[in-house]
């Protein structure tokens, strides 16, 4: 699963790295995003790459209740294709959701030690997301995103069974564009980025507490 990330890079290397049209869209640093905040996310419109801000927990545009998005902040890569939720968005509502890291707990004695886990790179990337756009009965809209989960490479294996999908930079274009509906050819985007390209190490248990959201969440914990 995926349940917090971080994105603390600046918005010249987002544009740089997802060649995005200028924008005004910006969200401040976060060393700790979790659920229900907003997010920023890459999404394609009229053949150019934007920024978007969106709702992390993806409301279906049928729901009567937008708190169904608490529960759907991920989806399996291998159930997208069948959920209610997720595959009207699979064809053509699909996002990158921008990030540079993510921490996944490893249990070990009976404890979750917090793990943090980045390209060896240091570069930001995109998790696989879909997004739809909900509308409350008083008018508002919330557009709101999902993170797609596949199983683990060998680096997150022994720390969590199951990882966010990461799209590599030349698969960008083909996960972005709305035209694109083949289910069969989306899904196959949706595998494990190689281990090799990755790096984990363990970091304080600052991270635990959502409400804590400094660079001290991503320091690596000195070893004895």
């Amino acid at each position: 699963m995926c349940g917090r990330f971080t994105l603390h890079m600046s918005l010249k290397k987002i544009e740089e790295t997802f060649k995005v049209e200028p924008s005004d869209v910006t969200l401040p640093p976060s060393y700790n995003i979790g659920p229900t905040q907003d997010v920023l996310t890459v999404v394609q419109r009229d053949g150019k790459n934007i920024l978007m801000a969106m709702r992390w927990g993806l409301i279906p545009f049928w729901s009567k209740d937008p708190k169904i998005g608490n529960r759907m902040i991920n989806a399996r890569a291998d159930r997208v294709t069948e959920s209610s939720a997720f595959k009207r968005p699979l064809k053509s509502q699909r996002c990158l959701v921008v990030a540079d890291g993510f921490y996944e707990w490893r249990k070990l004695d009976g404890k979750k030690v917090p793990m943090y886990i980045h390209l060896k790179s240091n570069e930001p990337f995109g998790f696989a997301g879909l997004y739809d756009t909900w509308r409350a009965p008083d008018g508002e809209t919330v557009t709101s995103c999902t993170i797609i989960t596949t199983d683990a490479n060998e680096l997150v294996a022994p720390i969590h069974e199951r990882m966010p999908v990461i799209i590599p930079k030349r698969q960008y274009q083909s996960w972005l564009n709305p035209e694109l509906q083949d289910v069969v050819k989306l899904v196959s985007l949706l595998s494990p980025l190689p281990a090799r390209q990755m790096q984990a190490y363990e970091v304080s248990r600052l991270v635990n507490a959502p409400a804590n959201n400094a660079p001290e969440c991503i320091a690596p914990v000195a070893e004895a």
